[in-house]
Formats: structure tokens, C-alpha cells, sequence
């Protein structure tokens, strides 16, 4: 491990909870990969596990491994780029594969410089703040994308307002919008209830 980390540097920073969210990392290209090829009903619900991959990277830093300080200053900024990727970059890209057009590229760019002044505004905010979101999360707007283009795969809404969705969401996220927020476990089960619950309808109903 120590040659390693000679070698690599960013290796000593790595634990389960900075592994869950190298993992995480790495479900954008296969949304990408998996969009391209056509199968956007996997696109969604990959974009759907990163989404609960998100709280639970965060829930075993908080929980079993908050002591290590460089480890989780470094899964701070590791998360960051995961629901950049996941939640606005991917997003983004899979619009404009169904709606190849100035528009939709409109639409993308906004979702992408909202999502990164939304989580350069994070990065900054003091542990004394009060609890709770100011604008929609990244992670609850990569939810409300999975469910569209699921929506969008199922036949039930065009990819058209999907990029109406894309521009609100952007606006939503850098706004003064206080949320709640709440704890991991319930989320997570919301998550996968209501993204199983409303596919199921989708294409079942």
C-alpha cells in the first residue's frame, strides 16, 4: 500500500466511503455508454443508483469514518465531481443525444453552470450553518432525470419537456429555495421506492 501511494499519491485518501464514490464516478460513462447505444430505460436507472450511491458514500463517511480528516476533506471534493458528472454533465449529455439541437445544448450548458456554481457554493459552506438545502440538490435533480427519461422511454412524455425540465432545474438549483433535509436511510428508501413505483406504472399501467 505504501509503494502505491508512493507511486499514486491519491491512494492513501482511499476508504470505503471515497470507494463508493470512485464507483459512483464511474456510473456517468456507463450512462453514457448505455444512452448511446439506446437503451436510455438503463440510462435512467443507472443515473437513479448513482443518485442513492450518493447518500450512502456520505452516510459511512458521517457515520463509521468521520475522524479521518484528510480522507474526508478529500471525499468532499471527490463527491463534487461524482454529481457533477452524474447529475448535471450526464443529464446533460443524454438531452442532446435525443435532441440534437442548439437548444438542447442551451439547455445542457445551463444544467452544467448550474450544477457547478451550485456545489462551489457547498464546498464553502460552514459545518454551522443551519441544517437544510438552500436550492435543489444535485442529487434530487439527477431523481427528477432519471424519472424523465424514464418517462421518455416508457412513451409517456417527449424529450421535449425533458429540456423544459432541464432549464427549471437549472434556475431551481442556484436559487434561494430552502429545503429540508433529512436522514440518510429514509431517503435512500424513498429514492428507490418512488424511481421502482413510478417505472413500474410507466410501462405496466
Amino acid at each position: 500500500m505504501h509503494r502505491m501511494a508512493a507511486i499514486f499519491p491519491f491512494v492513501r485518501f482511499f476508504d470505503l466511503a471515497n470507494g463508493v464514490t470512485v464507483l459512483n464516478t464511474l456510473l456517468s460513462f456507463a450512462v453514457v455508454v448505455v444512452a448511446q447505444q439506446g437503451r436510455l430505460s438503463w440510462a435512467a436507472s443507472i443515473i437513479c443508483l448513482a443518485a442513492i450511491l450518493d447518500f450512502v458514500d456520505g452516510h459511512i463517511a458521517r457515520t463509521w469514518l468521520a475522524a479521518d480528516a484528510p480522507r474526508r476533506e478529500f471525499g468532499k471534493h471527490l463527491d463534487s465531481f461524482a454529481d457533477l458528472l452524474n447529475f448535471s454533465v450526464v443529464p446533460a449529455l443524454v438531452l442532446i443525444m435525443l435532441i440534437p439541437s442548439s437548444l438542447a445544448v442551451l439547455a445542457g450548458s445551463a444544467l452544467v453552470l448550474s450544477g457547478v456554481l451550485r456545489l462551489a457554493v457547498f464546498s464553502i459552506n460552514h459545518p454551522d450553518a443551519p441544517v437544510g438545502y438552500c436550492g435543489l440538490p444535485t442529487t434530487y435533480s439527477g431523481l427528477l432525470f432519471a424519472l424523465a427519461f424514464q418517462s421518455v422511454a416508457a412513451g409517456k412524455v417527449g424529450a421535449d419537456d425533458v429540456l423544459v425540465l432541464m432549464f427549471l432545474i437549472a434556475v431551481l438549483q442556484v436559487m434561494n429555495l430552502k429545503l429540508p433535509k433529512f436522514k440518510t436511510v429514509p431517503t435512500v428508501a424513498f429514492i428507490t421506492v418512488v424511481f421502482s413505483f413510478c417505472s413500474f406504472l410507466l410501462y405496466y399501467a
